[in-house]
């Protein structure tokens, strides 16, 4: 991999994006956010944006020299894990059980310049909530963010990956084009799935199968990334 298209959605032209410009309570900190998929940043352009300022900016991303994470190979609770530790939660029970999360499955991001892995925008912060209350299982979350059709973002962590990107150009898009019913429509199934699961457990005794956010925590396991599996490995 040597030089790749990168496209952010945005409500401007950004031309030259600054090395910890940005908020550190974002998915992976502070950093510049991309992706290789330009539905994804048409969509990220009119939710960031108006109906006259919705930009899509395209950069050309040198990715000789650097360290790259991809949190997909370490599975979702790798995510989960990281997602949490920026962008914290919003009830004290689900702190608790993300500093457990935190703790196990983190992966040490210090040294790299680039991470790879899933975007979770502000609406889908609920089904890390969910996760986090036992509520849904690890497949369910990686589910219901393949149904958003999210997609990777790449995040640019380091001074040296600020320094291999370069702006290329930019151009506007409509509400149409972003294809903002789509999205919307995405976000009602997720929370009408939420909604029925918080139903079930507490009219229906439903119980959730599979591995949940105290079972992840009680017992130690380790992501196979051929075969996409969790297998337990101690306690």
């Amino acid at each position: 991999m040597e030089t790749i298209k990168v496209f952010h959605g945005s409500d401007h032209i950004v031309k030259e994006p600054v090395y910890l410009g940005g908020k550190a309570d974002n998915d992976y900190g502070n950093g510049f956010y991309t992706t290789e998929y330009e539905d994804r940043a048409r969509s990220w352009a009119a939710l960031n944006g108006q109906a006259d300022c919705s930009i899509v900016n395209v950069y050309q991303l040198d990715m000789r020299g650097l360290k790259i994470l991809d949190l997909n190979e370490h599975g979702v609770l790798a995510w989960i894990a990281e997602v949490a530790a920026n962008r914290g939660t919003n009830q004290e029970a689900t702190a608790i059980v993300s500093e457990g999360l935190i703790e196990r499955y983190r992966v040490d991001t210090s040294g790299y310049d680039i991470i790879k892995g899933y975007r979770a925008d502000d609406s889908y912060t609920q089904v890390i909530e969910a996760f986090l209350l036992n509520q849904i299982n690890v497949y369910e979350v990686e589910r219901l963010f393949y149904k958003g059709s999210l997609g990777n973002q790449i995040f640019l962590k380091s001074e040296n990956a600020f320094r291999n990107i370069k702006w290329s150009n930019a151009y506007q898009v409509s509400l149409q084009e972003a294809d903002r019913q789509s999205d919307y429509q995405a976000r009602k199934e997720v929370n009408r799935f939420l909604s029925g699961r918080l139903k079930e457990l507490l009219l229906e005794g439903y119980e959730v199968p599979g591995i949940t956010a105290g079972y992840a925590i009680r017992n130690r396991l380790t992501y196979h990334k051929e075969g996409k599996f969790y297998e337990q490995t101690g306690v």
